[in-house]
């Protein structure tokens, strides 16, 4: 079920269906200093999940780090209704029927900021992808500024990832690149998420890197 990265943070890993892609989502929960969950990206919720999250503490934050990352949230409404939805921008207009509370601001501190700071990846408008940082694990969290897929593909899967750059790599794929419009702004986000403190990186598609996470992503943004 829920597996330990580090002390108070979890992850769990589900498959996503991608044509031709061996492909995961990964769910990150967070537990705050007042003992309160904070849900990550989260994937389809069941039973399972219910109880594993409650025998941690209370669900009280759930975050959708980026426009991409909006499937699967209804169940989670229903049975979180005391909890806070965070949303990045575009997300209400893109989902006017999900009760979304609050709105991830770059400029406005989040109730949990100084335990998991966050950082916006601007130039992106179809995205607003957020990161987020854990400072006690020097942990990175992602959705999808990169993916670090399995070489481990069908014959297909292999030449999608060969054809995106991405390929037996952390890398920002192609396809990625693509929705960017503002490649200053996007430069400047990468260079401040540079300069940040963190070793390991989360990834919200494939293996996490889980030393060296910046000379990584260094790598991964060579083409910037």
């Amino acid at each position: 079920m829920l597996t330990s990265l580090a002390e108070n943070l979890w992850e769990l890993n589900r498959p996503l269906k991608a044509p031709g892609l061996r492909l995961d989502h990964r769910m990150v929960v967070a537990r705050l200093a007042s003992g309160e969950l904070l849900v990550h990206s989260p994937v389809e919720l069941d039973e399972d999940i219910v109880s594993a999250l409650a025998a941690l503490g209370p669900v009280s934050h759930l975050v959708a780090p980026s426009l991409f990352h909006d499937l699967y949230w209804p169940p989670w409404f229903s049975r979180y209704p005391q909890a806070t939805f965070w949303g990045v921008p575009g997300l209400r207009q893109a989902h006017p029927e999900l009760p979304f509370g609050e709105l991830l601001r770059p400029d406005q501190p989040t109730p949990w900021e100084a335990e998991l700071p966050k950082l916006f990846i601007a130039g992106m408008p179809k995205l607003n992808e957020y990161v987020f940082f854990h400072p006690p694990s020097q942990s990175l969290i992602l959705a999808d500024l990169v993916f670090n897929l399995s070489p481990d593909q069908s014959l297909l899967g292999k030449l999608i990832l060969k054809a995106n750059a991405a390929h037996g790599k952390v890398a920002c794929s192609r396809i990625f690149r693509a929705f960017i419009k503002d490649r200053s702004a996007f430069r400047q986000s990468v260079e401040e998420l540079l300069s940040r403190d963190f070793s390991r990186v989360i990834v919200g598609h494939g293996g996490n890197v889980t030393q060296d996470g910046k000379e990584a992503l260094r790598r991964a943004f060579g083409w910037l």
